[in-house]
Order: structure tokens, then C-alpha cells, then sequence
């Protein structure tokens, strides 16, 4: 099972933003408060009960509902029939809904939530507890139903009598079990798919790592609810509990509590049971507080052993050897993160190697990151971004394996890979009236396969062209000297004292004319702004590739050279290398008016 689609609405920055594609990798890319959090947060309200972690302050307008609609595609076969009651086809589409209300009592505002979702009701009409009340009224014989239609088998009767609660109970039973017709499936209305304590099981498991969090944070021993505890805890379940002589280690956790506690059986003998010292602490604590309040008959220490798993999610420590043995809130907050993420990635392992289907903690995991580069040394940011495919299932090409899920919000271009567009979605908030967007790109918009593997070859040896996805408007150019042009000629204008991305300017150099078509494509498919230099290199507009240009412009800007740039600059020979050209327009003496005119109809007025 993976999450597919995503909408929300009037949450936080976002006030409606519908049919968000999720892909098994997906990042979101923005500027500063544009809203890319907001995204991640939804889906964590989404998956947990309650309010979620929502607040009063979290709604757009306190007046109007939060809604988060989810849409879950890819389930296993074993998915599909514990769900089939609520699947549209292979899609299981549930909506949370979160609303301000006044409290009768204390009259102070409250949130309340709700789950919808489609139901549908089993054709037969002992299979559906409404149709059997429906027809049988509200007293039925259930035994004789079950008895009637083979249920019998899959319904627990100790003392041979047949109830509505252990006939539900057989139901259950028999329709994960076995194929059944449904009716068409329709949208509930309240609670309709008691979804907190049955669904929200089922559904991926996440985690949420937040920004500017450290180490000493995530290990908080007050709390649970962090990344790191719960993963302790669930690895301890993972890992632990596969070892041959994890039975010594429950065997001692329950001697623990026997030499502590009071025995549920009375006649245990004398020291085998409980330590003689408690109870004798007992008997005088009695007496003092016995004269004291005379109503005191007796007072019994107990003492709380943890399970394992709160065992191990509460109560470790982790020390780092890098030369010095100390515990590991004393490194940097780089190698504090670096810890988490390789617990989250030997979950991950643990979980795939998990084969016993009948774990009913085995779920897929949705991991939420927000800026996986936060405190990471930029060369090794690349080797963060394949631990994060490797979460994700995504080999070195297209194909996917396995179910779990990693969206994550960034501010670097080592995050994303511009030739797997379709797993990018840039998200803006140009103005208050519209709230956050998301937008996004079709892994169709390049047309043929070839086509996109030639831009993936294209792309794939450089970093540089993942800059058009934070930029604010876009250059096109062919090569590396129109590119240095560019750049030279708006410094001379003192639009920029040193590089473009100063006003928020990428200019991307796409190699040849052939390609810049391809990052059109993509362009115009993400509603991104930008401009084209174009060399006609002597040929008409109308020209095959000079027309395929011109005519993806969809009213972006375009400087034409009739020939080639260094006819414009009115030199003789074309520039022998790259060399050749920087050392040209490091003087902008060089740069006459008409290179001066053409890159100033490129840039943008204002960014």
C-alpha cells in the first residue's frame, strides 16, 4: 500500500490545494515559508488519531473545516481483502475532517475530528450486519443465520451460543478470509468506517523528522513520541526478539516483577515469589498511616516493569566511538542527525526481511523528512539523498520495490534529480489570497521514451541543472559560453555583483539546441517562467529546430542572433574553448551594446 494522492484544504498556509501527486520518492522544493511543511504535517495529522498535533492556530480560516484527503493505491492481495468494504476499485480514499467548536463546559474552543471514507455493504445480506437487521429486524436468531450460510466455522462459541458480538466477530473473520461481492461503494457520513480503531491500523505507519531538531531532542526519555524512541522501540521488536535467546530476556523481565510485586497466586511458597523486604515495608507503612487516617486497612507497593518495547524506546543511551568514546549529544549536530538516519535505514532493512505476514506491525512506513541536508557537509549530501532512494525502494532506473515511501521537503539541488521530474513538486505562495500551491509535472511531459532518457543522460552528470527547480525564472542557452555572456553582460549592468541566483536567476545550459525543447517541456509543465537564447545559426525561424523552439515558448521570452554569439560580438572565429571566453568577458569593455541589449531583454524586470 502506498499513499497517492494527497488534498488539503484551509490548513495552515494552504488554503486548497487538491489532487497532489505522491510519488514513492517525493520532494517538495520552495522558498523560505512558502509552505513545503505544510504538506508534510497534513499527512501526519492524516495518520494519526485525535487532532493529529492540530491546533486552533493550524486552521486557515477557524471558521471553515480542515480537510485532508488521502488516496492509498498498490495494496497486496492481503491489503485488499482486509479492505475491501471500503475500496473504490484497487483505491482506498479516506478524507479527515477537523473543525473549531465551543465547549458546553468550559466554553473555551475545542477541535473536533472525523474520518469519511466510501462503504460498501456485501451483496449477500448475511454477510452485512444493516441488511441482516434490515430484514430480520433487530432481534435475529443469529445461530440460525450462521448456521443457515456456513458461518458456524468461523464463529467462536464456547458455550454453543451464537451473539450479534461473536457473529460480528466470525464476519470479520470470514470476509478477510474469502472473496466477496460488494455492493457499489458510497460516501460515509459520521465516524462511518469506525476508522480510529480499524483502519488507521491498516494504514502505513510514519515518521516525521523535523527541522532543526538534534540529537538531544529526538532521546528525551519523558518522551515517547520522538523518532528516535519510537524506532528504538520498534527495532527492539525487529531485531531483539529474533534472537535465539530473547526468551532469557523475558524470562528475567518476569522474575523482575514476581521478586516486586504481589503474586496473582496466593499460594505461592514462601521464597519463590515476591521479596520478603516489600512486604514488610508494607505492613509498617500501614501502621504509621493506619493512625494517621484510621480508615487505612492496608497499603501494597507495586512496581511497573516495562514490556520490552518500552523497554528499549525509553531507555537507551548511545555512545559514539570518532576516536573519543562519549555519548553522542556531545558530537556535532551532523553526526547526531547521521545517527537517526541510519536507524531509520536499518528499520527499513529489518522490515523487508520480515517475512511473516501475520505480523500485524508489519506495515509499510511513510517517512517525512523536512531538509535531510540540514547539518550535512554539502559533499556528503548526495550520499543522504541514496539512503533516502534506498527508503524509497528506487533503484538506479525507473523500477520500484517494495512499499515504503519517503517525502521530504528541501533547499538543495543534491536533493532531487531534475531527469525524475515526476517526484518533484514546487511549491510557491505568491500571494496571501492564494495560499501555498503545489505544482507539478506528468512523468509524460517529455513525450517518447527516448526522449526522456536522453534528458536523463543529459542531466546526469551534473548537478547544475537541478538549480531550475529553486529558481524564480530560468535561462536558457546552449552551451557554456552563452551561459558566461549571461552572466558577464549582468554584472556590467550591476544586476548582479557576482552570480544570477543573487535575484533568484538559474541559467541553465542544456548543451546543444536539440535539447532545449526537453526543458521547455518541463518547464511549461510546472508553469515555470523563462527565457530563451536563440542562435538561428543562420537559418530561418521557420526552420525544423528553430521552429520547435519558438514554438514552445507559451508566451516566455526569447532573444534571436541571426548567426552565433560571437557574431554579435563582432569577432571573426567562434571562442576555441571555455577558457577562451572567460578571459574575453572578464573585460566588459568587450561587451558592446548589442550583446548589452540582448541579455537585458533576457533578464527578467523584476524576480
Amino acid at each position: 500500500m502506498r499513499l497517492s494522492k494527497l488534498t488539503v484544504k484551509n490548513f495552515r498556509s494552504i488554503k486548497s490545494a487538491e489532487g497532489i501527486r505522491i510519488e514513492p520518492l517525493q520532494a517538495f522544493v520552495g522558498e523560505n515559508n512558502a509552505g513545503k511543511s505544510n504538506f508534510l504535517k497534513a499527512i501526519n495529522c492524516f495518520l494519526n488519531s485525535g487532532t493529529g498535533g492540530v491546533g486552533t492556530s493550524d486552521f486557515n480560516n477557524p471558521e471553515s473545516e480542515i480537510e485532508i484527503e488521502a488516496e492509498f493505491s498498490g495494496l497486496s492481495d492481503q491489503e485488499r481483502r482486509g479492505l475491501r468494504p471500503y475500496l473504490l476499485g484497487d483505491r482506498l480514499i479516506l478524507q479527515k475532517s477537523l473543525s473549531i467548536e465551543v465547549d458546553a463546559r468550559t466554553q473555551k474552543p475545542k477541535i473536533t475530528t472525523e474520518y469519511r471514507g466510501y462503504q460498501a455493504e456485501p451483496q449477500n445480506w448475511w454477510l452485512s450486519m444493516s441488511k441482516i437487521e434490515e430484514r430480520e429486524g433487530n432481534r435475529p436468531n443469529w445461530r440460525n443465520i450462521a448456521e443457515a450460510n456456513g458461518l458456524l466455522a468461523y464463529i467462536d462459541t464456547p458455550d454453543e451460543r451464537v451473539n450479534k458480538t461473536n457473529y460480528k466477530s466470525g464476519l470479520d473473520r470470514y470476509l478477510t478470509e474469502n472473496e466477496v461481492e460488494y455492493d457499489e461503494p458510497a460516501l460515509g457520513e459520521t465516524q462511518a468506517l469506525g476508522f480510529q480503531s480499524n483502519l488507521l491500523s491498516k494504514l502505513p505507519r510514519l515518521y516525521l523528522l523535523p527541522a532543526i531538531t538534534d540529537y538531544s531532542n529526538e532521546i528525551d526519555r519523558r518522551s515517547s513520541s520522538t523518532v528516535f524512541r519510537q524506532l528504538m522501540g520498534h527495532l527492539s521488536d525487529r531485531i531483539i526478539k529474533t534472537d535465539p535467546r530473547y526468551s532469557e530476556f523475558e524470562d528475567a523481565l518476569n522474575k523482575l516483577r514476581s521478586l516486586l510485586n504481589v503474586p496473582a497466586d496466593p499460594e505461592i511458597a514462601e521464597g519463590q515469589g515476591r521479596l520478603g523486604a516489600l512486604g514488610s515495608a508494607e505492613e509498617s507503612l500501614t501502621g504509621i498511616v493506619g493512625k494517621l487516617m484510621p480508615g487505612v486497612k492496608g497499603i501494597q507497593l507495586e512496581v511497573t516493569i516495562e514490556e520490552p518495547k518500552e523497554l528499549f524506546s525509553r531507555g537507551v543511551t548511545m555512545k559514539v566511538d570518532d576516536g573519543v568514546l562519549t555519548d553522542v549529544l556531545d558530537k556535532g549536530h551532523g553526526l547526531q542527525r547521521s545517527v537517526v538516519f541510519g536507524l531509520l535505514q536499518m528499520l527499513i532493512q529489518t522490515s523487508r526481511e520480515n517475512d511473516a505476514e501475520d505480523d500485524e506491525d508489519d506495515r509499510p512506513i511513510i517517512l517525512c523528512i523536512e531538509e535531510p541536508e540540514l547539518y550535512i557537509h554539502p559533499q556528503c549530501q548526495r550520499l543522504i539523498f541514496n539512503v533516502l532512494k534506498n527508503f524509497a525502494g528506487v533503484t538506479g532506473g525507473e523500477e520500484i520495490e517494495g512499499t515504503d515511501q519517503v517525502l521530504y521537503t528541501t533547499h538543495s539541488p543534491a536533493m532531487i534529480d531534475v531527469g525524475f521530474y515526476e517526484r518533484v513538486a514546487i511549491v510557491r505562495k505568491d500571494s496571501l489570497e492564494e495560499g501555498t500551491v503545489a505544482r507539478q509535472c506528468q512523468s509524460g511531459a517529455l513525450g517518447d521514451l527516448d526522449e526522456r532518457k536522453g534528458f536523463k543522460l543529459l542531466t546526469s552528470f551534473s548537478l547544475k541543472h537541478n538549480e531550475l527547480f529553486f529558481a524564480k525564472e530560468i535561462i536558457l542557452v546552449e552551451g557554456q559560453e552563452d551561459e558566461i555572456a549571461v552572466i558577464a553582460t549582468a554584472r556590467k549592468l550591476g544586476r548582479v555583483l557576482d552570480l544570477p541566483d543573487e535575484i533568484g536567476l538559474a541559467v541553465v545550459v542544456t548543451q546543444n539546441k536539440e535539447s532545449i525543447p526537453k526543458f521547455q517541456k518541463i518547464l511549461n509543465a510546472f508553469g515555470l517562467r523563462y527565457s530563451v537564447l536563440l542562435e538561428l545559426d543562420g537559418h530561418a525561424e521557420a526552420h525544423d529546430k528553430n521552429a520547435g523552439i519558438l514554438g514552445l515558448l507559451n508566451d516566455n521570452r526569447v532573444a534571436k542572433i541571426p548567426g552565433k554569439l560571437e557574431d554579435l560580438l563582432g569577432l571573426d572565429n567562434h571562442f576555441r574553448d571555455v577558457f577562451q571566453a572567460k578571459t574575453f568577458f572578464s573585460d566588459p569593455n568587450n561587451i558592446n551594446a548589442d550583446c548589452v541589449e540582448l541579455i537585458t531583454s533576457l533578464l527578467p524586470e523584476t524576480v
